[in-house]
């Protein structure tokens, strides 16, 4: 497999596969990943899903202080609001998407499943159930390594399929009592306002006064949603929304990198790159031209990619 395979899967699916929607869930993708060498990386965290396959390698995950051995065919999961970190001296080929889902336009039994997965859901997936998802992936890159026009519908659902088989290979045992998680709280209805009020007001000065004002709840009660339900500060999940958004107008546009500080709500340029370069540890710019962003179009084919 050439590097230019990896480097067409991701323009192809970072471009094209941002969000997957039907009658039951709704799924955003913030990024989809073919490294061909992944070493090392920080110690860090997100407000959403990574799961990542291990095509072929050596190395470790630390998960919330637990070490688990990586190789071959391992399938593991990085939950919200979790610190983590992947360690390989060799190298390691890695597939990885980011996601969550829009509780919006999602059902509420995929929305209590999603929630499960949060405080339950398995950190490295059993071998058997990770073949599947693994076959599926293969499937994906194997489409793109053709180098036949890729047909849009057909991508579509092999990555609905594989988000599937995601959720199925993480979920938790069976024998957890599932009773207690599937009851909705005012404590997650207030969270779930929270988060939507910030994802429609990016672009304003968002401060957690003003949000607890809007929900009527003290600022104390809101920054204690944020750490119960995602383990982060309000601030840390503020900016890392941000940050996804700008790396959507990095991917999908022309915009100046100025612009695209002042959309996402950044009071400099400055501030949204020294931002934006310490969550993903590349510099605005440099992301714009990496292999995420490589050979991107500036329109949508109907049918189906090029």
């Amino acid at each position: 497999m050439s590097y230019e395979t990896y480097r067409r899967a991701n323009a192809l699916l970072n471009q094209h596969i941002s969000e997957i929607t039907n009658e039951q869930v709704s799924f955003r993708i913030h990024y989809w990943g073919f490294m061909p060498e992944h070493y090392n990386n920080s110690l860090h965290r997100h407000s959403f899903f990574e799961v990542c396959y291990v095509l072929q390698g050596e190395g470790s995950y630390e998960d919330d202080g637990t070490t688990y051995p990586l190789s071959d065919g391992t399938l593991f999961c990085s939950r919200p609001g979790i610190w983590h970190q992947i360690r390989s001296e060799q190298g390691l080929i890695l597939f990885f998407v980011a996601f969550e889902i829009d509780e919006q336009r999602s059902s509420e039994d995929y929305c209590r499943n999603v929630r499960n997965l949060i405080h339950r859901g398995k950190v490295v997936a059993d071998m058997k159930d990770a073949e599947i998802s693994a076959q599926i992936w293969q499937t994906v890159f194997s489409l793109v390594e053709n180098k036949k026009p890729v047909f849009k519908d057909m991508l579509n659902l092999l990555c609905l399929s594989l988000l599937y088989s995601l959720l199925h290979s993480l979920s938790p045992d069976p024998a957890f009592d599932h009773e207690s998680l599937v009851e909705d709280t005012e404590e997650h209805r207030q969270f779930t306002r929270a988060k939507l009020y910030i994802e429609d007001n990016l672009s304003s000065a968002v401060s957690i006064e003003h949000v607890a004002k809007e929900l009527c709840i003290s600022t104390r009660h809101l920054s204690r949603l944020f750490h119960s339900q995602l383990g982060q500060t309000f601030v840390h999940y503020v900016q890392e929304r941000r940050v996804q958004q700008a790396k959507d107008y990095l991917l999908n546009s022309d915009l100046a990198i100025k612009e695209i500080a002042k959309l996402t709500g950044f009071e400099s340029v400055h501030y949204f790159t020294r931002v934006f370069t310490k969550m993903l540890g590349v510099s605005p710019a440099r992301f714009r031209k990496s292999q995420f962003t490589e050979g991107r179009q500036t329109r949508k084919l109907p049918n189906h990619f090029a």
